[in-house]
């Protein structure tokens, strides 16, 4: 599994199969091997995505850098990618290439001949991730369709309604 965007980062094996026994304990219980096979298969297939959809949220992530203004150079050595070429792969990716080139574009000041050159307002931030009281980030609705789940549900409210006394309860005291 060599990845050049991922180099510097390690794993050791026993990180590996504890995540394998976390994820897929269900499937290693299988007695069927016949069954315990496709079971395991599946899951490769959908981990496979999962590495895929990271991948490109990864890649979402350093063109966000990108547009926030931080020269190419500078986040291929913060993010430990190394290279310009692959922080450009992993924007590629991601299918960020146009948002990156757009604001490459629009922090370029367009200068014409005989006019005054105009101030470029700052790109957008990205918006804040919400946090629940518990420390816990949810997820996006962005996160959500990529991990194939449904639309996050209204959140209940902390308190129940108050309760109204009726006009007879309210008389017969």
């Amino acid at each position: 599994m060599s990845d050049p965007t991922t180099e510097g980062y390690t794993v050791t094996a026993a990180e590996i199969e504890g995540m394998v026994r976390n994820l897929c304990a269900y499937a290693l219980s299988e007695p069927d091997p016949l069954q315990r096979y496709a079971d395991l298969t599946h899951q490769q297939v959908l981990f496979d995505g999962i590495v895929a959809a990271i991948q490109r949220a990864r890649g979402r992530a350093v063109a966000d850098l990108v547009v926030s203004g931080m020269p190419v150079d500078q986040v291929a050595a913060k993010t430990n990618l190394a290279t310009v070429p692959r922080v450009r792969k992993l924007i590629s990716l991601a299918g960020e290439t146009e948002r990156v080139k757009a604001a490459a574009a629009a922090a370029k000041p367009r200068k014409a001949k005989g006019t005054p050159e105009a101030e470029t307002a700052p790109p957008p931030a990205p918006e804040p991730v919400p946090v629940a009281v518990t420390g816990k980030r949810m997820l996006t609705p962005a996160e959500r369709e990529a991990l194939g789940l449904p639309p996050a549900a209204p959140q209940p409210s902390s308190r129940p309604p108050k309760r109204r006394r009726s006009a007879q309860s309210a008389a017969g005291r």
